[in-house]
């Protein structure tokens, strides 16, 4: 730059770099950036950026010439008495003669290096010295002037802005990214911990069975401690590895690994045989499941069994969120975007308006968890927390989704839940095969 920017030049140039530095994510080519734009700007030699760390010390982050070379190992060929004292009073310093100053001139540093036209600013953003910009010109003295502090002195109040943006862009991405290798951890740990507990619960399983086999040819099937013993072995084996499987289930959908088989398929096909699998728990517990006509719903292309899985979630939570007594019912409307709208109403206790999103968060059960109790079909019985989760990642994965209606939680007047499924369909309306 042949002169120096005066009035609306300066300011526009200022502006524009400004606008560039802003627009940096990452810490070492904003530095580079910043200090070629300030050696035109003032008509240096040398330049240097200096920042402070957290333990108080000053290190260079970036040395260049007027010709954008890297100075390097010249770390010491700048005189840190003036830089430590910018940095230390948050003033700025020009020096026309540093070996002349009455301030600095005695200093080694400007003695040993016969320094010149020396600029030195501090880097301030929130009332804070976060560095300073050094800049000299050992071939002419004279070369700096009170008046260009100015120009360098808002150049710098900009540039101590974008440089801590930086950084906390930096940080944060660094953060993420621990973040993320915890999360993978994570889910590895708990998948490989859900396979080691395979191992042990086939054992149990294979016992359960030897015993059922040992009781029968021992004719003692009336035994009833034997029988219910058995029973009850068989209950917890079956729910273990429920569990299990959701856990697999679940983080194999987040690491997007789970396997999909599509296929035209009919919703009635996948709805009725889980209806049909509570008729036991709707007569002991006197709960109506009424399933509205599925029989003229277009297909969907789509995995039955993950879509089985989401409806057992799905309407297994009605039938444990009803009281005895109540009523669930079923119906499937077709909307006009393509898009297949599937209502599972309940007469239960609701859902507290907060929570009508958590419950979609991973391990995430309604209720206090001292108060939790397992159970598939009982009235208030909990789960693991991810049934919710998977069903919505399945549904996802279909480019479907589901969300949860209820004014609140009501135990006395019921408000009852309604949960909304969307699905495309890709064929029209197609009647049964007589």
């Amino acid at each position: 730059m042949g002169h120096r920017l005066e009035g609306i030049e300066l300011l526009d140039y200022v502006l524009r770099v400004s606008r560039d530095m802003a627009e940096a994510h990452s810490l070492a080519p904003l530095l580079a950036y910043t200090i070629d734009k300030v050696l035109t700007l003032v008509g240096a030699e040398r330049g240097y950026i200096a920042l402070k760390k957290q333990d108080g010390s000053i290190e260079f982050s970036i040395r260049r010439d007027n010709k954008g070379n890297d100075l390097k190992g010249l770390a010491d060929e700048v005189s840190y008495s003036i830089l430590q004292e910018v940095v230390q009073s948050g003033d700025s310093v020009v020096l026309s003669d540093a070996m002349q100053d009455p301030q600095f001139g005695q200093a080694k540093s400007v003695m040993a290096l016969r320094l010149r036209s020396i600029m030195c600013v501090p880097l301030i953003t929130r009332n804070q010295t976060i560095g300073a910009i050094y800049v000299e010109n050992r071939s002419i003295r004279g070369r700096f002037r009170e008046t260009d502090l100015a120009p360098l002195q808002l150049f710098a109040n900009q540039a101590a802005i974008a440089i801590e943006n930086t950084e906390l862009i930096e940080n944060l991405k660094i953060a993420n990214d621990h973040l993320t290798e915890l999360d993978e951890l994570k889910n590895n740990f708990i998948i490989l911990v859900s396979h080691e507990l395979k191992t042990p619960l086939t054992a149990v399983s294979t016992y359960a069975q030897m015993m059922n086999m040992i009781v029968e040819k021992a004719g003692l099937e009336g035994d009833p401690m034997l029988s219910r013993t058995a029973a009850n072995l068989d209950k917890a084996t079956n729910r273990m590895k429920h569990v299990i499987d959701e856990i697999v289930q679940f983080f194999r959908i987040v690491s997007g690994q789970l396997e999909m088989v599509f296929h035209e398929v009919r919703l009635k096909d996948v709805i009725l045989p889980i209806v049909n699998g509570l008729t036991a728990v709707c007569q002991e517990r006197n709960l109506t499941i009424q399933v509205l006509d599925l029989q003229t719903l277009p297909l969907v292309i789509a995995d039955a069994q993950r879509l089985k899985v989401v409806f057992q979630n799905i309407i297994g939570n009605a039938v444990k969120y009803t009281p005895d007594g109540g009523q669930i019912s079923i119906q499937a409307v077709c909307k006009d975007d393509h898009l297949l709208e599937i209502l599972v109403k309940d007469t239960g206790i609701g859902i507290p308006k907060d929570e009508q999103k958590r419950v979609f968060d991973m391990f995430h059960v309604l209720g206090s968890i001292h108060t939790h109790s397992t159970s598939k079909s009982a009235f208030r019985g909990g789960g693991f927390g991810l049934g919710l989760p998977i069903a919505k990642g399945i549904l996802e994965a279909h480019k479907g989704d589901i969300h949860l209606e209820s004014s609140g939680f009501d135990e006395a007047l019921l408000p009852g839940t309604v949960c909304r499924v969307t699905l495309p369909y890709v064929a029209e309306m197609v009647p049964e095969a007589a």
